[in-house]
């Protein structure tokens, strides 16, 4: 039974409150892999850009490229950027916002971002997690509010566990695992979200790689996101939400892009979802 003041109301108020409301209870989140998103007019940090440097006219090509792939999306976790530069020009022709704090990493000098466009949303907080911040060089908390609810995003590109970088690989899950249990511990309320290339693909039903959580993957298998058919790319949600309308969305260029193709879009694919808040 409607309340009294909703029964007062014009048939088109009513359904822009309606829209209203259903629109503040999800938020379409994604992560991507930029695949080195260097702008070819800068020197960064460490030589990884330098190895596979693209020309300008590339790179714009790569921004708008990219920017199809984010299409619809509210907020987006993107890895392999240069920094804040690269992360402007991609926000620019996607329509979006950004944010950044400059990462550890100077090996290879790549960055993590937060891309979004959120109406209603107030981005209360960005920066790094003290906790993490030694061993976890490349990541991003964003903590987003609106109303009753509380999301925070960790925006995360864990090392590759191979050879020497095994077993701080294993340290960095861990610890973004603890981080996880006591952000939930301290706030039953707060939706806690880690996006990003977590380089693993080791799943479990029923949990997360961190321990704790639920993968968006999960409900679709989890399907691949990279072009070396691994799950790489991950939505982890632990708190009062849910995922659904999982997907992944592929670059155009097929199982074999030339060199050349692959490097105007990305070796990864966006893994997206609408998060669904708990009344």
């Amino acid at each position: 039974m409607l309340a009294p003041f909703l029964r007062r109301l014009p048939l088109a108020s009513f359904a822009l409150l309606l829209a209203t409301v259903v629109h503040a209870a999800e938020l379409r989140v994604a992560t991507l892999n930029c695949f080195l998103l260097f702008d070819p007019r800068l020197d960064h940090r460490g030589k990884v850009d330098d190895e596979e440097r693209m020309t300008l006219g590339q790179y714009q090509e790569k921004l708008t490229n990219l920017s199809t792939l984010l299409r619809g999306y509210q907020a987006v976790g993107v890895q392999e950027t240069g920094g804040q530069v690269e992360l402007a020009a991609l926000a620019e022709r996607a329509g979006m916002r950004w944010l950044w704090e400059r990462g550890n990493d100077t090996a290879t000098g790549q960055e993590v971002g937060f891309l979004y466009q959120l109406p209603g949303w107030t981005v209360a907080s960005r920066g790094r997690v003290r906790e993490l911040d030694r061993l976890v060089s490349k990541h991003l908390l964003v903590e987003a509010r609106q109303g009753a609810h509380r999301v925070l995003f960790l925006v995360i590109h864990l090392l590759r566990p191979i050879g020497n970088q095994s077993i701080k690989h294993k340290q960095q899950v861990a610890a973004i695992g603890d981080w996880m249990r006591a952000q939930a511990a301290a706030d039953a309320k707060t939706a806690i979200v880690v996006l990003g290339d977590t380089n693993s693909t080791l799943t479990e039903r029923g949990t997360s790689l961190f321990g704790l959580g639920l993968e968006a993957g999960e409900k679709i298998g989890f399907r691949a996101t990279h072009l070396a058919a691994k799950a790489f790319d991950r939505l982890v949600l632990l708190g009062p939400a849910s995922w659904r309308a999982v997907e992944v969305r592929t670059p155009p260029y097929g199982s074999r892009p030339a060199a050349a193709l692959k490097r105007v879009w990305s070796d990864h694919y966006l893994l997206g979802a609408e998060l669904v808040f708990t009344p």
